[in-house]
């Protein structure tokens, strides 16, 4: 089973626990279109999309994992439902999407009938956005060790 550990450390090389506090548990992701929308453009010969980069901030707090609307709408993926969520502002309806999504760092491709529509406008760590909320429902198939006290986290897939 592969290990992906994550540190984050001063200038000095030192681990430093405030940027994860700061930061959260993030991975390098790819967004794009699920492969059965891929398969019908082929056969289509339509251009498929080019995948959109950002990060996946590990949130165990959400029981779905959720995309921007922004980058799943540029994807041109339609909305097949909606669902009910409660979030910290309280219940609102959001779109769900199909989606697929590549972590590069560890090869690993996840295909989704549905994730959440979210709004992460905004959301950045550095240049880079943070372009996914990993929830719950993805989290239920890896291990994950969040070392506070040491400033870094482990996600053994």
């Amino acid at each position: 089973m592969p290990v992906h550990n994550r540190f984050f450390l001063q200038p000095d090389g030192k681990l430093n626990p405030n940027v994860l506090v700061s930061t959260g548990p993030l991975l390098s992701v790819k967004v794009s279109i699920p492969k059965e929308l891929a398969d019908l453009y082929t056969k289509e010969k339509k251009a498929i999309p080019a995948p959109k980069a950002g990060f996946a901030l590990i949130d165990t707090g959400a029981t779905r994992t959720g995309v921007d609307k922004s980058v799943i709408t540029e994807l041109g993926v339609q909305p097949v439902g909606i669902a009910r969520t409660l979030t910290a502002g309280g219940e609102v309806e959001q779109n769900l999407f199909p989606a697929h999504f590549r972590f590069p760092g560890e090869n690993i491709n996840i295909d989704f009938s549905s994730v959440l529509g979210v709004n992460l406008t905004g959301h950045k760590v550095g240049k880079q956005s943070i372009i996914v909320l990993l929830g719950r429902d993805v989290l239920s198939r890896f291990l994950l060790v969040y070392n506070g006290p040491g400033g870094f986290f482990s996600i053994s897939f």
